[in-house]
């Protein structure tokens, strides 16, 4: 068993990683879907205030099952804007990693330097894409298995401990469904395999009760679109995908991003068969049920995409879990403190990359557009060059999340968001200005490439220009 660290040094570790997630997220980062996230925290703020041009347009909605830290932050947005609560949720979901494995490693006695080899589990495949409301929900579902754990430990506090869970099985549950279904997969493998099954069976169906008897309308509705005859949404297993699709796909990010993970947790695993007789056999049950859950999900599931990369962060946190990392020879931890630097340091060479590609963003979002519709193109495509991630393709929408009023491309076009358009309202999403006919609601657009402007946009004038970026309005 591990001696308790010094306080002192998690505080350190804690205030620097904060720092880092900072710097991460300021400015324009590399999260594809954010910016249009943010759009939608500041749309809805419009809304609560009643603004009568973004109400002739947007409604507002409460989904079950996704989008919860848009309606979390929401004071935030109403007291800033959409862009300032936008990375302070990214922030917060940084921070909720080193958290959430923090408070599973004390469950277990785990010493602190296994929360620092999962450092880079944070920036995973929901950070890149910028998918904020599973960002958000994976260290929620970590916390809430480190506290069944914990209340499994000591049954003095099971009237709290179910109060607890419940909580954070709901927020996890309104935040993103696939990550409380790994949730409700990790208690259930936990309680069936526990010594007072009895007891741990009872904790566990009163703790995810409420937000089990909450999403059942909704599950149904989506397990309903995803296997009933003459939906165009089936599913899309894609078994290569569950192997290849991220070393295949991060390349500017940092392959090591990748590998880093992986080689650290064959190395948990692989100490953990030698010594299983010495350790607790929870972390292996849990880690085993997440692992099952990622091989069998899906990649595409009812409509939503890249269900299943979402899902390895769980497993990887948990395989540094496994076993005491005293039983790990010292070169083996050399090596992997090392794959943590390394990996953390292209991370950050590609965030300043990035942020250097599209410099003069924030100095034109920083004032407003004109009265009526403002959009976004990009003349040189979705991806930056070198990358197969749509970078590009909403950084846009950071004019609606900074100064407001009726901007496009946020998804108000699907169900599963707060912001929606109002019936038989629509806007075009991604344009390529090519057309006349679909840049004609805009009156105001934010155009990306030092390319020559199409035929399309002779009815408007540059009005500035930063860079590679240039604002034009309706002559």
């Amino acid at each position: 068993m591990s001696v308790p660290e010094p306080l002192w040094r998690t505080g350190a570790l804690l205030v620097a990683w904060g720092a880092f997630a900072a710097w991460c997220v300021s400015g324009i980062p590399p999260s594809v879907d954010l910016p249009a996230h943010a759009a939608q925290m500041q749309t809805l703020a419009e809304l609560v205030r009643g603004n009568p041009e973004v109400s002739a347009w947007y409604e507002a909605h409460f989904p079950l099952g996704y989008g919860f830290p848009i309606w979390l932050f929401l004071p935030v947005s109403l007291l800033t804007n959409g862009a300032f609560a936008a990375r302070l949720a990214a922030w917060t979901g940084l921070m909720l990693f080193p958290l959430a494995h923090l408070a599973l490693a004390r469950t277990l006695r785990r010493p602190l330097w296994t929360v620092v080899l999962g450092l880079p589990l944070a920036f995973n495949i929901s950070y890149w894409y910028g998918f904020l409301p599973s960002f958000f929900a994976l260290p929620l579902a970590l916390l809430a298995l480190a506290l069944y754990l914990r209340v499994l430990q000591q049954p003095g506090r099971v009237v709290l401990g179910t109060v607890g869970l419940a909580l954070l099985s709901t927020a996890t549950m309104l935040s993103h469904l696939v990550s409380f279904g790994a949730l409700c997969v990790g208690v259930a493998a936990l309680a069936l395999t526990s010594a007072s099954r009895k007891r741990a069976v009872g904790l566990a169906a009163l703790g995810l009760a409420p937000p089990l008897l909450l999403c059942a309308a909704r599950v149904v509705t989506l397990v309903s679109r995803a296997f009933l005859p003459g939906d165009n949404t089936l599913p899309d297993y894609g078994w290569g995908s569950h192997f290849n699709w991220l070393l295949r796909n991060y390349r500017s990010e940092g392959v090591l991003a990748v590998v880093c993970p992986a080689l650290i947790t064959v190395v948990f695993v692989g100490t953990y068969l030698r010594h299983r007789h010495k350790e607790p056999r929870a972390p292996w049950v849990l880690f085993l049920a997440l692992a099952v859950l990622f091989l069998v999900t899906p990649k595409a599931l009812s409509g939503a995409w890249l269900i299943h990369v979402r899902l390895p962060v769980l497993a990887g946190v948990v395989s540094l879990l496994l076993v005491d990392p005293a039983r790990i020879p010292r070169p083996f931890k050399a090596w992997m403190l090392l794959l943590v630097v390394a990996s953390l340091a292209e991370t950050a060479r590609f965030h300043l990359r990035f942020k250097h590609d599209v410099a003069g963003l924030e100095t034109l979002v920083a004032s407003p557009p004109p009265p009526g519709v403002h959009g976004y193109v990009s003349l040189v495509g979705s991806r930056p060059e070198g990358s197969r991630l749509v970078y590009l393709e909403h950084l846009g929408q950071w004019w609606t999340a900074t100064q407001g009023g009726v901007g496009h491309h946020f998804f108000a076009n699907g169900d599963h968001l707060p912001v929606r358009f109002r019936p038989r309202r629509e806007l075009p999403q991604w344009m390529e200005g090519t057309s006349a006919e679909q840049l004609a609601p805009f009156q105001a657009l934010l155009v990306y490439g030092d390319a020559p402007l199409p035929e399309a946009f002779t009815g408007f004038e540059e009005t500035a220009r930063v860079g590679p970026w240039r604002r034009l309005e309706r002559r």
